[in-house]
């Protein structure tokens, strides 16, 4: 890394330093001393701060594939292969170090303008390994090749893999820790978990039969993937003081309800998504004119007491800091007589 690269150049220099010094045109060996050690004293110095910076800022974490990750100092030149990667990065204000991001990394902004590296599955190794990062998070949901691809050469990887609310905080403070943004982490970690704390005590003790069964899907879509338990999406549910009704999956995944199961579970709210920007009124009100039009989907509780949450896709699906904004909006949907 960079780090380790200035302390080797330090150290030629004062090696360079001393080889000039070693013999002064005049005086005796005392001479020599006092001379070597006034000419020297401010460069050794700074040699001792920069390379005691390095050792402090040396970190060691081990990720969620069980491999350890040892950084030598403030990673200048990050890479991010998934969007809610660069959500995180940006937010812990290590925006700057980001050099490298997926086509589909929008967020903030600033993001758009990052050199591309392909898309979340199809990624050029050659367009990474020229961006010579000194730090790549990944996810699982990468391709392993690449991932240890990179490893073999010599490029420090971390995989983060959230999949619960916790995870997602927990994710934002080790990120925070690698970037050297560990207090700016904090801070933000702080907030997050007062508002999170101030829709839970909203809610309060609800028994289940005050939580209103929710389904993730859409009248527009031939297939719903909809989210099992134990997903930051199931996760978003439970927090706002609903019940996921695809409890029955298998924990950890997302599978396709036919409408078959939904008819049988008969969701009292549908939950979907917005694009970013795109009117929320305009967008529900046509999201229940094409329910009612439709056979099975017209008769669930949920279209017939016209109880339909969208929120911003990104919002709601990447985790991310913005998950918490999805928990608040869902928790006011939900029980808007707490809020």
């Amino acid at each position: 890394m960079r780090i380790i690269k200035k302390s080797t150049l330090l150290a030629g220099f004062a090696y360079i330093v001393y080889r000039k010094n070693k013999h002064p045109a005049h005086g005796n060996a005392r001479t020599i001393v006092r001379y070597v050690s006034s000419f020297s004293r401010s460069v050794l110095l700074l040699c001792f701060l920069l390379i005691s910076r390095t050792a402090a800022g040396q970190v060691t974490v081990t990720d969620v594939i069980g491999s350890t990750v040892t950084l030598h100092g403030i990673p200048e030149r990050i890479v991010s292969l998934i969007p809610s990667h660069t959500e995180v990065l940006f937010a812990v204000g290590a925006g700057s170090s980001v050099v490298g991001v997926t086509n589909y990394c929008d967020y903030p902004p600033e993001a758009r303008k990052i050199e591309k590296i392909g898309d979340v599955t199809a990624m050029s190794l050659e367009k990474i390994v020229a961006l010579d990062p000194d730090l790549v998070l990944a996810s699982k949901g990468n391709a392993k090749e690449l991932v240890y691809s990179l490893k073999a050469l010599d490029v420090p990887v971390f995989v983060l893999d959230p999949q619960s609310i916790e995870d997602v905080l927990d994710a934002i403070g080790t990120v925070g820790k690698l970037a050297g943004r560990e207090e700016a982490a904090r801070e933000l970690l702080d907030g997050y978990r007062q508002r999170l704390s101030a829709v839970a005590e909203r809610i309060g003790d609800l028994p289940e039969s005050d939580r209103p069964t929710v389904f993730v899907g859409s009248p527009f879509r031939d297939e719903n993937w909809t989210p099992g338990p134990e997903t930051f999406t199931s996760a978003v549910i439970h927090r706002a003081g609903g019940r996921n009704v695809a409890d029955d999956l298998p924990p950890g995944t997302w599978a396709v309800y036919n409408l078959e199961n939904i008819v049988a579970r008969d969701p009292q709210v549908l939950l979907s998504t917005l694009g970013e920007g795109q009117d929320a009124e305009e967008a529900r009100a046509k999201f229940i004119e094409r329910a009612k039009s439709l056979k099975g989907w017209r008769d669930l509780d949920a279209v017939r007491n016209e109880r339909v949450v969208l929120i911003t896709e990104n919002w709601l699906l990447r985790p991310a800091p913005r998950l918490i904004d999805a928990i608040e909006v869902l928790a006011d949907a939900l029980h808007p007589n707490l809020f």
